[in-house]
């Protein structure tokens, strides 16, 4: 086996161009990295529905930080972590002290909805001992999407271990070769395995690699691992997000079949005033489970729905959400993000898994498009 690498970025030529344009700078941290997702009960659902029952319940003021402090309502349930990790709090309030943090997939007691955003959970310390904290809402859902096995398995090509089931989001964390044995240790919706190996140090790799590079017993046939690879289920966006006026002036339609949406390709003008912003790496993704991981639905970070020949995801922090970028002659938005997108790094959004193998990974020189 391989050591672990760190996926290195790619630097521009000359100086790295940070871009604030207006109105357009937002911060990264107001659209989370989490999978899309179906929202768990929150405060206002669970109050609602024990007074439409006639139900009593008990609240209780927790302390959030604020003067006031955030309101709990006392109900439990059990949810599931859906982020690549999620940290357990002192206080219901970013900032707080971290007691715990726990991986994709971790089952999770709730005791408590506070009114803010935040869950009550209990939890064990590492000395064995329960304890209580607080999660964001935002890091739960109530369904799992990775069902736990146990069994060793071996690897049929080489290939990379990602710290998440997704190729949008997981970053590489290690790396396989041919015929390695590896612990199988989840199963995520049938694309992904999660599995565990120990490096030649002696040190643990825990991580997640596409199914279709192990040798499992009861394996998918071909046509069905294809068809699984271009499935994607898409919901049409709301139309109420800060950037539903960001597809305006494109020509969509719906895919039927998969209900992907299409958008026509856009030439930049030849007289376009465009700002250079280096040689980038450019990649492809679909909203397959594959590429955005098990809770994929079409839906971006910013809330649009993404947009073939239109959609692209970046690196907020470098391309601020909502710009139109120029790739070989074509014309994007800036409308998504992912956790493997770093600084020179563009996914652009296509209608298949196939699709996007096809067109493969290449670099190019990217420009902003001002207007």
């Amino acid at each position: 086996m391989r050591g672990n690498q760190q996926k290195g970025t790619i630097e521009a030529q000359g100086m790295k161009k940070k871009l604030w344009i207006g109105s357009l700078i937002l911060s990264a941290s107001i659209f989370t990295a989490t999978i899309a997702q179906a929202s768990v009960a929150d405060y206002e659902s669970i109050t609602n529905a024990f007074k439409q029952d006639n139900k009593e319940y008990q609240t209780e003021n927790v302390k959030d930080g604020s003067v006031k402090g955030t309101e709990m309502v006392r109900y439990e349930d059990v949810l599931y972590v859906s982020s690549k990790t999620a940290q357990i709090c002192k206080a219901p309030q970013e900032g707080a002290k971290c007691l715990k943090t726990i991986p994709l997939g971790t089952e999770v007691h709730r005791v408590g909805i506070c009114d803010n955003g935040w869950s009550k959970v209990g939890f064990k310390t590492k000395s064995g001992k329960k304890s209580t904290g607080y999660i964001l809402n935002s890091s739960l859902n109530e369904t799992s999407q990775i069902n736990k096995v146990n069994e060793e398995v071996t690897v049929t090509a080489d290939c990379t271990v990602l710290d998440f089931p997704g190729r949008k989001d997981g970053q590489q964390v290690g790396e396989l070769l041919e015929n390695d044995v590896v612990q199988r240790t989840g199963d995520c919706n049938g694309d992904w395995s999660r599995i565990s190996y120990e490096e030649i140090d002696g040190s643990k790799v825990t991580g997640y690699i596409p199914n279709t590079y192990l040798d499992l017993e009861e394996e998918q046939d071909e046509e069905e691992v294809a068809d699984a690879q271009e499935e994607g289920t898409i919901h049409k966006s709301k139309g109420d997000s800060l950037f539903a006026d960001a597809v305006d002036g494109v020509t969509v339609s719906t895919d039927e079949v998969t209900g992907v949406q299409i958008g026509e390709a856009v030439p930049v003008s030849a007289d376009a005033k465009l700002l250079p912003l280096g040689n980038f790496r450019i990649t492809h993704y679909c909203p397959c489970s594959i590429c955005c991981g098990p809770w994929s639905d079409g839906i971006t970070s910013t809330g649009v729905t993404a947009t073939t020949n239109h959609t692209i995801a970046v690196n907020p922090s470098q391309i601020p959400y909502g710009s139109k970028v120029v790739i070989n002659g074509q014309v994007y938005v800036a409308e998504d993000c992912g956790g493997a997108i770093v600084d020179n790094c563009i996914d652009i959004y296509v209608a298949s898994h196939q699709e996007g193998e096809d067109l493969g990974v290449y670099y190019t020189d990217v420009y902003l498009l001002q207007e």
